[in-house]
């Protein structure tokens, strides 16, 4: 009998079918790697098995008795946890708070400080981060750092079936490892894993098993280690594609383009010393290092988003003020700006999809004396 099983789960929001009938079985101390394009309903179903979401049918047994959750501390108390593709942390409380967020250690009905603390840094030191340290605020860390907090307070509640949505997103290597190692020791002791990730040699590396959703449905299951790279894409994407050809469209660049932007000695200390590069017209540049190398907040000097900030920037040959910069003038110069964090900057969750969408340049969507035109927007 299997740890879990999935019948026949199905969800629509509105118009949007997210799941049309998906199966599934999960065995104790198996990693089953769920796989699938952009929108298959990955990340739904995720948020069914802990509660999140209402499924519209279908079913669920855990331990062969109907698993059915009211809400996402009924599903934590029945053993499933959930590590989250987008954070849902609490960036006031400390990182030993976030961890043990409602089964908190206690004495005669007080939380007993030095036991989470304790608690928080047996959890901690699977990852061996300096920067996570019990008592310090998660608002202030990385989002790496952050995505490490996720998966402990997850391993907090003593799950018996672990679902992990994208855990490695902001992860180096190193922090990788840590990680399989850590899902390897759990799974060795009869935990199981839901694993959901884009990278097919990650599945390769961790998974037992898989499945395959594609526009809802469950399209294929198996073990990983009979399945080739070129089996599994076709059933995401429904047709038979050769790896290494024929995935993406063919792209032609012309070298030589114009100079676009040029970057001489540009830092923001500490983490950004000295960059300097030139961007073509028609060009991709790709910034590369590890954790703490000072990538982003390269992108963020360039942006006026950092600092004390000093070098020079140039667009077509005419030279950008550096010092003082921000973020609107760069907007106006032709700048654009994605950030890492999308829930915290890169998007204002209490507005409308059309406010986002044109927050940048209200000008184009505004009448005469600044007065919005909510038809045009």
């Amino acid at each position: 009998m299997s740890l879990l099983e999935i019948r026949g789960i199905a969800k629509r929001f509105g118009a949007t079918v997210a799941l049309d009938g998906v199966d599934l079985a999960l065995e104790a101390g198996e990693v089953r790697a769920l796989i699938g394009e952009n929108g298959a309903g990955k990340s739904t179903l995720m948020n069914i098995l802990a509660a999140g979401v209402r499924a519209d049918r279908g079913e669920m047994e855990l331990d062969g008795r109907l698993y059915a959750p009211a809400s996402p501390l009924e599903a934590r108390r029945r053993g499933v946890a959930l590590i989250h593709q987008d954070l849902s942390l609490c960036p006031h409380l400390t990182v030993a708070e976030n961890i043990l967020l409602g089964v908190e250690p206690s004495r005669w009905g007080w939380i007993d400080g030095d036991a989470a603390r304790r608690k928080a840094l047996a959890l901690l030191q699977h990852f061996g981060h300096p920067q996570l340290q019990p008592d310090r605020r998660v608002g202030s860390l990385p989002i790496a750092a952050q995505q490490v907090v996720e998966i402990c307070r997850a391993l907090a509640a003593d799950a018996r079936i672990l679902l992990m949505d994208e855990p490695t997103s902001s992860f180096q290597r190193e922090d990788v490892d840590r990680l399989f190692t850590l899902i390897r020791h759990l799974t060795a002791q009869g935990m199981a894993v839901i694993y959901i990730s884009h990278f097919l040699e990650e599945v390769r590396e961790i998974a037992d098993a898989y499945t395959v959703l594609r526009d809802g449905r469950s399209v294929g299951t198996g073990e990983i280690a009979r399945a080739t790279d070129e089996h599994l894409i076709s059933l995401m994407v429904g047709r038979s594609i050769a790896v290494g050809g024929g995935l993406f469209p063919d792209r032609v660049r012309s070298p030589g383009g114009e100079v676009l932007l040029t970057v001489e000695g540009v830092a923001a200390p500490p983490a950004l010393r000295d960059a300097s590069f030139e961007l073509r017209r028609g060009e991709i540049l790709g910034v590369a290092g590890l954790m703490g190398s000072g990538r982003t907040e390269l992108v963020r000097a360039l942006f006026g988003l950092e600092r004390g900030v000093s070098g020079r920037i140039a667009v077509r040959g005419r030279a950008l003020a550096v010092q003082g910069a921000t973020p609107g003038q760069r907007l106006g110069q032709g700048f654009g700006y994605l950030s890492e964090d999308r829930t915290r900057e890169g998007l204002a969750l209490a507005l409308s999809v059309a406010d986002n969408l044109t927050a940048t340049k209200l000008s184009a969507v505004s009448r005469r004396w600044g007065w919005l035109d909510l038809k045009r927007q």
